[in-house]
């Protein structure tokens, strides 16, 4: 689950509903591990699918081979989260190379996934509603099939002011009073 993917539940859920029991889930850069989304977003998909998320985040990198200063975008903050969304390993400095550890037990998560009554959600899934949901398409693919990426500017003209309004007409969200 590429940093980004794990913004979104559908992504680990279909890893989930293909039989995962452990994802990882890539690099994720700061602002998003200090102000705790990379967290509470791993988290919230391991539990949500009873399955394990080992999360590192990079440490410090070079820009170029000859540079002489290291640059720390990621703030470190790696993970190893089990099925009931408890972190078993953690490490918050990032500022060089480290690891992470935790237990991952793949019986323990079998178990549960076959045995408990509450908290194994998956089990209770009436996929049938949520495809109305998933019906009309909301973001355009194939973006860059036939252009290089955007840049930010082009980007938030194009598709982010296009995203924001299609979910404004389709009543999805309310205009700002303001």
């Amino acid at each position: 689950m590429m940093a980004n993917e794990g913004s979104y539940p559908e992504n680990a859920r279909a890893l989930a509903l293909n039989g995962a029991e452990v994802v990882y889930r890539a690099s994720y850069p700061h602002p998003a591990t200090g102000n705790e989304i990379f967290e509470i977003q791993s988290r919230a998909r391991a539990l949500d699918n009873n399955m394990y998320i080992v999360a590192p985040n990079m440490g410090t990198y070079y820009l170029f081979p000859e540079e002489t200063t290291p640059i720390d975008t990621f703030g470190g903050r790696s993970f190893v989260i089990d099925y009931k969304g408890r972190i078993v390993g953690r490490q918050d400095y990032g500022a060089g190379s480290t690891y992470v550890g935790g237990v991952i037990d793949i019986e323990a998560l079998r178990d549960h996934r076959a045995r408990a009554q509450w908290d194994n959600w998956m089990k209770d899934l009436r996929t049938e509603l949520y495809q109305l949901l998933y019906e009309k398409p909301i973001y355009p693919k194939n973006l860059y099939l036939k252009r290089p990426p955007m840049k930010h500017a082009e980007y938030r003209e194009k598709v982010i002011k296009r995203q924001i309004r299609l979910m404004h007409e389709r009543g999805i969200w309310k205009k700002p009073g303001r």
